[in-house]
């Protein structure tokens, strides 16, 4: 049986505490409650839905650190919190009631880094500009990327800029985001979601990855099922040998970009995941005839950087290991999903 947690780090900034019950029968229940302990709102998980009930709780937990750095006040923090349980219950929110654009967001043609990271990058020697591009939030409505590039992007292109566009937004206007609630788990997705190291419940946790049975159910349905076992004989094979990584190489890049959740505090995203984008070398070509631009497909997060569609073989994927190692979009409500780069 799992241990009972208590986060009330936040308690004094937003006036809540959060808790995660596990039960007797496998299942638990994440809880908001006042800091006297009056209760706000909880939801409760089935066992076979517990990674729902791990995310979720990760998720409120960094929603009160979020909003407390904003100095929300604490009627609109319960607010956001009572909509976010809401979502993992199930119920119908739209996106009109948790819209995570309040600030009207257009371009300025003034390029501000993102919290905790730099616009300035040495590559090999070379300075460049990575310059993020804030725009409005993508949602399910938006079904072509390019009128959005042109609005938020063109603008501001110089001759030798390369584009990268965050593979997020790309599968959002794709139609690739599916509810969590529509990931039926196979037991070779538990089988193997439970073998992926990322550190849950520890001081080194920076995200779920492909460790919950929901993520790697996705990860099994992009790659097939008979490549993923191959490389899971594989990688156990080699392991021990001090080979790493066997697994991913073999079921390639677009499994290997599957997000559940897709987003810790985007509340529209909260309780969804992101399957790969389609055709992301055609989109990348598309986007370079009509911006007149080199244009990739990025892959961004806090282990590394790699491209899954490129308009030319150029860059190198040496080059943008190096060019995004870390992650300057950010992972979070930063709503920056382009980046111009720029040698300086």
């Amino acid at each position: 049986m799992e241990k009972p947690e208590t986060y009330d780090e936040m308690r004094d900034k937003t006036g809540f505490v959060i808790r995660y019950v596990p039960h007797e029968d496998g299942s638990a229940t994440v809880e908001v409650v006042m800091s006297d302990g009056a209760p706000v709102t909880e939801a409760l998980f089935k066992k076979d839905r517990i990674d729902e009930a791990h995310i979720l709780y990760m998720e409120v937990t960094e929603l009160l650190r979020s909003r407390a750095a904003l100095h929300e006040s604490s009627a609109a923090i319960g607010e956001r919190a009572a909509k976010l349980l809401a979502l993992f219950r199930g119920e119908k929110v739209s996106f009109n009631e948790t819209s995570s654009a309040g600030v009207e967001r257009k371009p300025s043609g003034e390029f501000v880094a993102n919290p905790g990271k730099k616009i300035e990058i040495d590559v090999d020697g070379v300075t460049y500009q990575r310059l993020p591009v804030r725009t409005r939030l993508l949602t399910e409505r938006d079904t072509d990327l390019l009128p959005i590039l042109e609005e938020y992007v063109k603008p501001y292109l110089r001759s030798g800029d390369i584009l990268f566009v965050s593979e997020k937004a790309l599968s959002v206007t794709q139609g690739r985001v599916v509810s969590m609630s529509d990931i039926h788990p196979s037991s070779l997705a538990r089988f193997l979601g439970a073998r992926v190291g990322n550190y849950y419940g520890s001081s080194e946790f920076r995200g779920f990855g492909h460790g919950t049975a929901l993520a790697m159910q996705l990860f099994i349905e992009e790659a097939g099922y008979p490549r993923v076992l191959f490389a899971a004989v594989v990688s156990a094979l080699t392991r021990p040998l001090g080979i790493k990584g066997m697994f991913y190489r073999i079921c390639g890049k677009q499994a290997k970009s599957i997000d559940c959740p897709m987003s810790f505090l985007v509340l529209e995203y909260a309780h969804s995941a992101k399957r790969a984008p389609k055709d992301p070398n055609g989109a990348a070509r598309r986007f370079k005839k009509a911006l007149g631009c080199e244009a990739v497909i990025l892959d961004a997060n806090y282990r590394g950087a790699f491209s899954l569609g490129k308009s030319t073989r150029a860059p190198s994927e040496k080059f943008i290991g190096k060019l995004f190692r870390d992650n300057p979009l950010g992972q979070s409500d930063e709503m920056t999903p382009f980046a111009i780069v720029r040698k300086i």
